[in-house]
């Protein structure tokens, strides 16, 4: 018996370790980052591990009640808004009580040091004073460091500011030249701008609205007094913000699309992430949820985190819009994220969220994985790129599948001219965009090698070609046009013919199939077998740069292979329904073989064309897709004559017939979507009712 238990644990960590999944006990949570292509979560080491927990329950100072905000200075000294408690808290860099600023919430003219529901704290770095915006009590107040009353800035008067006017500071913070930015609860104008006296000065990154696609045409085409009564849609408001030593100030807000999180400038506007989605796909496909990002800030590496209250997942960003990691989840265990309001950082580089619900701070430290990224991320931007390097291969060797490590390492080495490297660096990454650039240099480097040879060859084909004419020509006149000889070329050539025939003669071509029985159900199933077999080869034809950095391996091309024939079986069976209607002439017989040849456009170039994206870089992605858009416009263009042809319609009949087709053709296809989901509805309850019972027995 022993011996079978010591062989079941030695099996189950072969296992675990064997899959390369990284586990830690100190890690109850999601360890992954986003690929900037295609958005899709991978798993990497724990950037972050749970250091402690912070939860206050042992303190003089008693637990926590709703807190909302947290801020740290730059002696990693915390300073707490103790909504509940109407009060301020400080800890000192080992969490250890330090004071309070303590209220019983009762705010009169004599004792304007009383807090009411304060939601924000800020700590000016220069002199230490703490800024808190006292929700409560309708305005800002200053105390010094050690926690004495010095100033009280009370709601702002200003005739910019509107008749309705309400001010419920939700946060405060403070620029290096003392400007200080309120976030104001359901003010949609923007961030409120003060001088150092309180005073409103204007808006600052002011929102705009966002309008769905259905209310831009209502805008467009109704008038305002036809609007009257309708939902008026407003900008979004802030929710929280925080001014980085750089000046740039960092926002989140209330809408769940772009943009939720804003990066602005000293002008008031967006850079680098003003149209950028931050919902992670890993989740929302999974959940009617949206995320909700409620704070960010920045690190001492000028890296942004964002942490998301609803599903309790802290994003960390770099300067250039790249995600670095994603950790995090909601819970109540160790290291989970209850109900997170706020998120600030130390100069340890330790991470610290605020949970409302639980009363409590989570502690997270860099561990070596994220210190390799932060190192590696940090010599690349100050353009220190062999150092980088060395530290970014050490990167790809816990973690083989980190793109940014594999496109950075990528790009050192196009700066060292060392292009075909680099490129296999960016097919590693599945970075489609870099691999176009490396590319590009390749071919530059090839055409410019080897110019004269190709000049020559093109030369030497184009004379041959030349030659090869003229003396068979010659040949003609003298002997007169050769005997056919009939083989297995003949019928290869003829069936060719035939296709070819109808696509550069179709109204003659299409007529023929239905007045003298040209064309073959032989034909037929050859022209649509070819085509099936040639759209899986045309899928795997198309170089990796234009694939979009998509792997060959999710190609399906069993899928692929069945798929070809649906369009063509669906579109025949409906025109013959809509002209048996219309009084057509064609048979069914008629319709499905012209329909087979129709295809001929793709059939002879879909796989030329492909094939020729392996010279090209996405420079020239527009001359692919203007010659993908005639070679389809062509197709359709034969469905027209074949429509025309087949049936004897007059030509304007025959475009009435073929909008009816394509409407028939949207029909069929709603249908099935409404078919499929009852179905997909039914197999679900089917296979829960079938559990119920399970448990029953």
């Amino acid at each position: 018996m022993r011996h079978k238990k010591f062989i079941s644990l030695l099996l189950l960590f072969a296992l675990v370790f064997s899959i390369g999944i990284p586990v830690s006990a100190r890690t109850p949570y999601a360890n992954y980052y986003i690929q900037e292509n295609e958005r899709t979560a991978m798993p990497i080491p724990a950037a972050y591990e749970t250091n402690t927990v912070i939860d206050f329950l042992s303190t003089e100072t008693g637990k926590l009640n709703n807190p909302e905000d947290m801020f740290i200075d730059d002696d990693g000294k915390i300073y707490v808004a103790d909504t509940g408690n109407n009060r301020i808290v400080v800890y000192d860099s080992d969490y250890s009580f330090l004071f309070e600023i303590s209220s019983d919430g009762t705010y009169e003219e004599g004792d304007l040091s009383a807090l009411k529901e304060p939601k924000g704290v800020y700590v000016d770095p220069d002199d230490g004073a703490i800024l808190v915006a006292d929700s409560g009590n309708a305005r800002i107040v200053e105390f010094t460091k050690y926690g004495n009353l010095r100033y009280s800035y009370p709601t702002p008067q200003s005739e910019i500011l509107s008749q309705d006017f309400s001010y419920q500071p939700l946060k405060v913070t403070k620029d290096a030249r003392g400007f200080m930015y309120v976030a104001n609860n359901g003010d949609f104008n923007g961030i409120m701008q003060m001088n150092s006296n309180g005073e409103f000065v204007s808006y600052y990154g002011t929102n705009r609205v966002n309008l769905s696609f259905w209310d831009s045409i209502a805008k467009l085409l109704w008038s305002r007094e036809d609007r009257l009564g309708t939902v008026v849609t407003l900008p979004y408001t802030f929710t929280n913000i925080y001014c980085s030593d750089d000046g740039y100030m960092y926002a989140t807000t209330t809408t769940e699309t772009p943009p939720q999180v804003r990066k602005i400038n000293i002008g008031g506007s967006d850079i680098l992430y003003g149209a950028y989605d931050f919902r992670d796909n890993s989740i929302m496909s999974y959940s009617s949820y949206n995320q909700v990002f409620c704070d960010v800030t920045v690190d001492r590496y000028n890296n942004m985190l964002i942490v998301d209250r609803m599903y309790g997942r802290i994003y960390e960003y770099d300067e250039r819009g790249n995600n670095l990691f994603a950790f995090g989840t909601r819970g109540n265990g160790y290291g989970q994220l209850s109900y997170p309001v706020s998120i600030e950082t130390d100069h340890r580089g330790r991470v610290y969220v605020l949970n409302k619900t639980t009363g409590n701070i989570t502690v997270y430290t860099p561990t070596e994985f994220a210190d390799l990224v932060h190192e590696a991320n940090q010599l690349y931007s100050q353009g220190k790129y062999e150092e980088s390097k060395v530290i970014w291969e050490q990167v790809i060797e816990k973690s083989n599948y980190y793109t940014l490590a594999l496109v950075n390492i990528g790009n050192i080495l196009m700066r060292e001219e060392e292009n075909d490297a680099a490129i296999e660096y960016f097919y590693e990454a599945e970075n489609a965009l870099y691999a176009s650039e490396a590319f590009e240099e390749i071919r530059a480097d090839f055409l410019s090698e080897h110019f004269s040879t190709i000049i020559i060859v093109v030369v030497v084909l184009l004379i041959a070609w030349v030659v090869w004419v003229s003396v068979k020509r010659a040949r003609r006149r003298k002997y007169g046009p050769p005997k056919e000889r009939h083989n297995v070329f003949t019928v290869i050539r003829n069936f060719f013919r035939r296709i070819t025939g109808i696509m550069r003669h179709p109204i003659d071509g299409f007529e023929g199939i239905r007045y003298e029985n040209q064309g073959s159900y032989a034909d037929m199933v050859i022209i649509m077998i070819l085509y099936a077999l040639i759209s899986v080869v045309s899928e795997y034809a198309v170089s990796f740069i234009y694939r979009d950095g998509t792997p060959l391996d999710v190609i399906e091309p069993v899928s692929t292979f069945f798929f070809a024939f649906l369009p063509w079986i669906v579109v025949c069976v409906v025109n013959y329904g809509v002209t048996t209607i219309m009084y057509g002439e064609g048979r069914f017989r008629d319709v499905i073989i012209g329909g087979a040849y129709c295809h001929g456009p793709l059939l002879l170039l879909m796989l030329p064309i492909n094939l020729l994206t392996h010279i090209l870089t996405q420079n020239e992605a527009g001359i692919f897709k203007i010659v993908n858009i005639l070679i389809y416009f062509w197709t359709v263009l034969l469905v027209y004559f074949c429509i025309k042809g087949v049936h004897g319609f007059h030509p304007v009949k025959a475009f009435v017939v073929s909008i009816l087709t394509v409407l028939g053709v949207a029909a069929v296809a709603i249908l099935f979507f409404i078919v499929y989901g009852l179905a997909a509805q039914m197999f679900d309850f089917i296979i829960q009712f079938g559990k119920e019972l399970s448990y029953l027995v």
